[in-house]
């Protein structure tokens, strides 16, 4: 009988060192284009797609970033486990959406956004089943 596997101390802490470093990288994302903004940069500006696809990939990452902060935090606290592959496709689902918008916004065409666009909805997906398994093993 094979045993399941359950998020131990070390995936937590691990789950907390890929917030604040991820959190650190899209806040200052958006500080960056904070910056193309204020030196009208034209290359940034002129380009919809560019400056949605960036605006959405520093969004969704730096929201994800914190959602990775509150799981951890709920997680040290929790008296119950959470099966160790919610915590990995929530860990994975995190950094694909931002990615995959940061990517589609890198290379494009000149009416949509590039393909890496599609790690976005994969990434989703990812962080939608996470977050039901970890609400799922929670018990009173």
């Amino acid at each position: 009988m094979a045993e399941k596997s359950e998020t131990t101390p070390k995936n937590v802490f691990s789950l907390a060192r890929q917030a604040w470093f991820g959190l650190a990288f899209w806040m200052s994302l958006g500080l960056l284009l904070e910056g193309l903004i204020a030196f009208r940069s034209p290359t940034y500006l002129q380009d919809p797609i560019r400056r949605e696809m960036f605006r959405l990939a520093h969004a969704h990452g730096t929201l994800f970033s914190i959602l990775l902060i509150i799981t951890q935090l709920w997680l040290s606290h929790a008296k119950q486990s959470v099966p160790a592959t919610a915590t990995l496709l929530l860990r994975v689902g995190t950094v694909l959406m931002p990615v995959g918008f940061l990517l589609g916004g890198i290379w494009h065409s000149a009416t949509d956004p590039g393909i890496g666009v599609f790690l976005a909805p994969i990434g989703g997906v990812l962080v939608i089943f996470a977050v039901v398994a970890i609400g799922l093993s929670a018990k009173d």
